[in-house]
């Protein structure tokens, strides 16, 4: 008898893939992970158009990484007995605005029994480094706070080394993230939620503050009123630049909205994500090295000025962020 040959690979691979997408049908609600976004896109998802670029296997494959993170944080939550809720539906409207909605990873806090936590983080059979950190997280807040919690709001971001060190540096979370876990402190009327940000390259966490309330507030409004006033006139919002211009640190990206846009080839015209990174990528790059060199304060070479002046063409305020940066 012929032994059947199998592959587990494979197996894991097909179902990674096999992810069931919601159906994109016209609406009138905006999802809160939608907030910040590129607002032709969202226009066009509002308004039911089916994406000329939809999820690809490796975007697919990368939700559901996100997606085994986000069940170990809330297993270490349960587990150290401070999950209050999760996956909770929440929503907000303003009057005469759409509403938003969206659901909110988890709400953590409260007054758990100490050493309950510990026997059961240790009965699990967690892996031996989240033992260490499930243990180590009672113990410590245990410590701090004997009489119990606040009630926070915890956003689970899983991201590359890459992205995870820009959020270090800047001790910003990107903006859309900020709306997102802004939206659900309005929504429950809570003062604190923390976005928490892991390295899929290698484990680490960085946890950052959002508030209510905070400036972010008038962010928030701006950006439902804009897309509400293209919905309104039934009017298709323009497209987004290629290139992203952070001006806090005079650098230039591959603009994410474009990049990762669902209408990329219908919008824009290029066939996929590789083609538009492979054109932006060197542009930005030589670019931020030129930038770099004028805040630096040095001699600046022909093809250096040639540069500078392809930089105007699109960021005419080039110098007077030089000059800010240089201060």
């Amino acid at each position: 008898m012929t032994k059947t040959k199998w592959s587990f690979y494979n197996i894991w691979n097909e179902s990674l893939e096999n992810r069931e997408e919601r159906e994109l049908k016209p609406r009138h609600n905006i999802w809160a992970s939608e907030l910040g976004g590129s607002l032709v896109d969202r226009y066009l998802k509002m308004a039911g158009v089916q994406p000329s670029n939809p999820p690809n296997p490796r975007s697919l494959r990368k939700f559901e990484a996100g997606n085994i993170w986000e069940w170990i944080v809330g297993l270490v939550l349960k587990r150290a007995g401070i999950l209050l809720d999760e996956q909770e539906w929440v929503s907000f409207q303003y009057a005469g605005l759409p509403e938003v909605t969206g659901k909110i990873d988890f709400v953590a806090g409260g007054k758990p029994d100490w050493d309950k936590a510990l026997m059961d983080i240790k009965d699990f059979g967690f892996p031996d480094f989240i033992t260490r950190v499930a243990s180590d997280l009672v113990n410590e807040l245990a410590q701090k706070y004997p009489l119990g919690m606040d009630k926070i709001v915890l956003e689970i971001k899983s991201c590359s080394s890459f992205m995870f060190e820009k959020y270090e540096t800047t001790g910003l979370p990107a903006d859309h993230h900020a709306l997102q876990i802004f939206h659900y402190l309005k929504a429950k009327n809570l003062p604190e939620g923390h976005i928490v940000y892991v390295s899929k390259d290698d484990c680490r966490l960085l946890e950052i503050g959002v508030f209510n309330p905070s400036p972010l507030e008038e962010l928030y409004r701006k950006d439902i009123e804009t897309l509400f006033r293209y919905l309104k006139a039934k009017e298709q919002p323009p497209l987004e630049p290629a290139i992203d211009f952070n001006r806090e640190q005079c650098k230039f990206y591959p603009n994410w909205r474009v990049m990762y846009s669902q209408y990329l080839t219908k919008l824009y015209g290029y066939k996929d994500q590789l083609e538009f990174e492979t054109k932006y990528r060197p542009i930005t790059a030589k670019w931020n090295r030129v930038a770099k060199r004028v805040i630096d304060g040095a001699k600046m070479t022909k093809l250096n000025l040639e540069v500078i002046e392809e930089i105007k063409k699109d960021y005419v305020d080039f110098e007077e962020v030089v000059k800010g940066v240089k201060k």
